[in-house]
């Protein structure tokens, strides 16, 4: 089969988790390749109800290995909060790769200090977990790997020495408490004794998946628009969310992704700064964030809501080559009697049907094409056919917008609550 690469096509909170744990069903490894536990992926299934943050949504299929992928940078914290409640009998499949950068305290420290540090209007809106500043390090190559957990005791003692008389350095620069020596190494002790046997070199197994033409999916975190290059520049992560990133970060050879597919909810959110050129700031918006129960997984915070963005969705269905988009969260429009959809922007005072660089998204006007809503439920709705006529005109529409057909469609949060069209 090959390698399929799940994407968020919008700004994140599309809903990937409910269409990777689906998809991960059938996969025989599931691949964390980008981002930290700054945002996360609600699963509903036969064992309950989860967030999500650093672990793969794979990790509920047995019969699936799940990795925590190179490009990732991991909270070892989170992780063993996260653990505790997933059934035990699902870790024994859990690994993480030896070239994934480890995020310590001092990293969160400076992400929140360097956020405070900002006027207001150019807030990123970063969770404080320490993404950014970790990549930072990564790209300085000064941070530390979850492979060096494994190294020789006094080799790791000179890398933690290393990065602590840097990090303290800044810490202090920002009036912060510093860290000794022995307060991080008391960590990495920990560390290694809880996630040691899971740090490996993944790159063998994941030859071998694809020689033996398995299955592999390559789950990603947060959305195009929030992509380090293509994104929302400030307003974005620090890692390629994109088709693209999932084969560097990963370790599949980009050759080997068979399939693409675009994460799209049907209607759109953001968390965090930056421009979000549909925002409703209105009684819609509201009525969107109240029924889509729009509160980031991670934080709680409310999410700015608007109608769907065609422009945008179609700079992402280019960038990331998809072969299917899969829609959620269709059932939240079945109560709004008219639906909009942004099909391009006026800047400037002239009309432009392509997504322009951040500072320009700040100034853009969407222009709507409006369609008629169809007011009556769709979570018992299994197949195409059984879904109101207007709602099968919309996602049609979609599809003829972004350029790119449907295969899957979701009318609620549970894994039955999916249509395959």
């Amino acid at each position: 089969m090959g390698a399929i690469s799940v994407v968020g096509a919008q700004w994140g909170d599309e809903g990937k988790g409910r269409i990777v744990d689906y998809l991960a069903t059938k996969a025989d490894a599931v691949i964390r390749y980008q981002g930290g536990d700054n945002a996360g992926h609600t699963v509903i299934n036969e064992y309950g109800k989860f967030g999500l943050h650093i672990i793969p949504s794979g990790i509920f299929n047995r019969n699936a290995i799940s990795i925590v992928g190179a490009g990732c940078v991991v909270n070892f914290e989170r992780m063993e909060d996260e653990l505790k409640n997933i059934p035990n009998e699902l870790h024994s499949n859990l690994y993480i790769d030896r070239r994934a950068h480890l995020i310590f305290p001092f990293n969160k420290d400076l992400d929140g200090a360097e956020e405070n540090k900002r006027s207001q209007g150019d807030k990123v809106g970063t969770t404080k977990c320490g993404i950014g500043p970790t990549y930072a390090d990564k790209a300085s190559r000064i941070g530390l790997r979850a492979g060096d957990l494994l190294l020789r005791s006094n080799v790791l003692d000179d890398k933690i020495r290393n990065l602590l008389s840097k990090k303290n350095l800044e810490l202090s620069n920002y009036g912060l408490n510093t860290y000794s020596f022995d307060e991080i190494k008391k960590l990495t002790d920990k560390w290694t004794r809880l996630f040691g046997d899971k740090i490996i070199d993944t790159l063998p197994i994941l030859e071998k998946l694809i020689k033996e033409n398995k299955t592999v999916l390559l789950e990603g975190q947060l959305g195009v628009m929030r992509d380090i290059d293509w994104g929302i520049y400030p307003y974005c992560t620090s890692s390629s969310t994109t088709s693209g990133g999932a084969a560097a970060l990963s370790g599949i050879p980009f050759t080997e992704i068979k399939e693409v597919v675009g994460i799209v909810k049907a209607y759109t959110s953001s968390v965090g700064g930056g421009p979000f050129p549909t925002e409703l700031f209105d009684e819609t918006g509201d009525k969107l964030r109240s029924v889509g129960a729009e509160f980031g997984v991670t934080t709680g915070r409310p999410r700015r809501c608007g109608w769907l963005d065609a422009v945008a969705l179609k700079t992402s269905a280019y960038l990331n080559a998809f072969t299917t988009i899969a829609i959620t969260k269709l059932d939240i429009l079945d109560t709004f009697k008219t639906i909009k959809i942004a099909t391009s922007y006026r800047l400037d005072g002239k009309v432009i049907d392509y997504l322009p660089d951040a500072e320009d998204q700040k100034r853009v006007e969407p222009i709507y094409e409006e369609l008629e809503g169809w007011m009556t439920p769709t979570t018992e709705c299994r197949t195409w056919d059984s879904l109101p006529t207007n709602a099968k005109k919309y996602i049609t529409r979609m599809e003829e917008l972004i350029g790119v057909k449907a295969k899957y469609i979701s009318v609620g949060p549970e894994r039955d609550q999916l249509i395959i069209k």
